[in-house]
């Protein structure tokens, strides 16, 4: 079968559109239009991820994200109710009082240093910009202060919040972590699995009247001083 040759274009036509470096044999207009095309596209993928993070992960009482150095993998939830069973005669149980436990949420987050986690005393001790990026230890410093804001995470008493895009799930509290660094994920990249508990809050009642004394609520009269006391044998064994 002949071949026949085929005549190419001296400059190939070739769109300006975001992922496509300017080549040469383009014109300057072309070349102009992909690199704003290529920084409209990172610009929307930066709003983009910073609008989704906005929708995922562990905030605080005040809308803050409390471990911004991490992304979210996934989010899991279980809650379940106990029912009391005490045992009658002939073998037969009585099931009664149904009682809802603590709701317990799982997050998974991936640690890539991309940004320096939330906490105060951790922000004032990082190293300079421009000495962690000559250096590569800018993304090294950051992992480590996002293990140590998790760590201070865990062992505090503060409520938070699990937030995804449908719902929100108040009054829970870190209560542990652990933490996976493998080849798959990326040696450089922990996933760090994150658990949290539901704190149920109630009012402590306060009775003012009550029929016996003994039933009213402890009220703080100050301070009592100790006072000193005399002990003997003597004493024991009239006791005795």
């Amino acid at each position: 079968m002949p071949m026949f040759p085929v005549s190419l274009p001296s400059v190939w036509t070739i769109p300006a559109v975001a992922g496509v470096p300017a080549l040469l044999g383009q014109s300057v207009k072309q070349g102009a239009l992909a690199v704003a095309s290529t920084t409209l596209a990172s610009v929307l993928d930066d709003a983009l991820i910073s609008q989704a993070a906005g929708q995922w992960g562990i905030f605080s009482s005040t809308g803050e994200c409390v471990l911004s150095a991490a992304h979210v993998l996934s989010v899991s939830a279980e809650s379940r109710y106990q029912i009391a069973t005490a045992p009658l005669e002939e073998g037969s149980f009585l099931a009664y009082n149904k009682v809802a436990a603590p709701r317990t949420h799982r997050i998974q987050m991936v640690c890539d240093g991309s940004e320096v986690g939330f906490t105060s005393t951790l922000s004032g001790s990082l190293l300079p910009q421009a000495f962690a990026t000559l250096s590569g230890a800018g993304a090294l410093y950051i992992r480590k202060a996002f293990f140590e804001t998790l760590a201070v995470l865990e062992a505090d008493l503060n409520l938070y919040s699990v937030i995804t895009p449908e719902t929100k799930h108040s009054n829970v509290n870190i209560i542990g972590h652990r933490w996976l660094r493998d080849a798959r994920h990326g040696i450089t990249m922990p996933v760090v699995e994150i658990t949290l508990q539901e704190v149920r809050q109630a009012d402590t009642p306060l009775y003012t009247t009550t029929a016996q004394p003994q039933g009213q609520s402890v009220v703080c009269g100050g301070m009592v001083p100790a006072q000193s006391t005399t002990f003997s044998l003597a004493s024991v064994r009239d006791i005795v």
